[in-house]
């Protein structure tokens, strides 16, 4: 197997590895020792900079998910990788941009031999209800129909367990890595690869998104939803709402049918599969 020595992050070997196609539509690729977040170092660069601009850390001090959790960020044996791009005059919801860019990364991984994942909306990446990776979605607006979207992937690869009391280290929820998850022939699979495998994927559907919005992905989505058909509990606005899921509308909000109201959508709130 690969030791985290010999699995240094090399810019050079990343972008050999990637696809003539998706290799033209990556601008710039800089990788970072050290970083708060590399989706404040994409947030940080002038503009004409951010657009199909990739930052990859070996550590992040402090590492973001979504509602404003940390992402425990270790140096040596993970992937933090973000990517800034700019929509111009887009015709569709970027609502549903954090869905597509799940499908990406999950697209990624069975290129690189996992099987058995899926998300859970509206975009973490689960391996037999553990947590492997998370997204972060960022969008600025500057009018016009015109957004930034800076797209945040942390994804565990070969990840220490956290010392007893060390600081900033507690992971609440179960959670796993790739290399726990895969065959043992893939196992020693290069955070490089792995990342030739995130850009080509993002890269691509980011195109094809342009194109044609959520519709061009609504299939692979049902395919990887963990969600579908099961009882879930939604936390939204202080309540706890128990029901059945059935997907997302075309706008990637939840649908979520209760005994009491009928299929609602939401657009935000915390997902758990109900046990029991």
């Amino acid at each position: 197997m690969t030791t985290l020595n010999q699995d240094r992050l090399d810019v050079g070997q990343i972008r050999e590895a990637m696809a003539p196609a998706t290799k033209v539509e990556l601008r710039q690729l800089t990788l970072l020792q050290e970083i708060d977040s590399t989706n404040i170092a994409v947030l940080r660069l002038p503009g004409d900079q951010q657009h199909a601009h990739a930052v990859l850390a070996e550590c992040q001090t402090g590492g973001r998910g979504r509602r404003e959790r940390s992402w425990h960020s270790p140096a040596g044996g993970n992937i933090y990788l973000s990517l800034g791009w700019w929509f111009r005059d887009c015709q569709w919801p970027l609502a549903t941009l954090p869905l597509v860019v799940a499908i990406a990364v999950s697209r990624a991984l069975t290129r690189a031999g996992l099987h058995g994942h899926g998300i859970k909306w509206p975009n973490d990446i689960l391996v037999q209800g553990k947590k492997l990776a998370g997204i972060l979605v960022e969008l600025q607006s500057a009018g016009n129909s015109t957004a930034l979207a800076v797209i945040g992937v942390g994804l565990n690869v070969r990840m220490p367990s956290p010392e007893p009391g060390e600081p900033g280290t507690v992971i609440d929820r179960p959670w796993t890595d790739l290399v726990s998850e895969l065959e043992p022939g893939n196992a020693g699979i290069s955070r490089n690869r792995l990342i030739s495998f995130l850009l080509d994927e993002l890269l691509g559907v980011l195109v094809a998104f342009e194109r044609a919005g959520f519709e061009r992905f609504s299939d692979a989505w049902r395919e990887l939803d963990l969600l579908q058909g099961k009882k879930i509990q939604l936390e939204h606005n202080g309540q706890i709402l128990a029901g059945t899921a059935h997907g997302v509308d075309k706008n990637g909000g939840l649908l979520l049918e209760t005994p009491q109201s009928g299929i609602q959508v939401f657009h935000s709130g915390e997902v758990s599969i109900h046990r029991g």
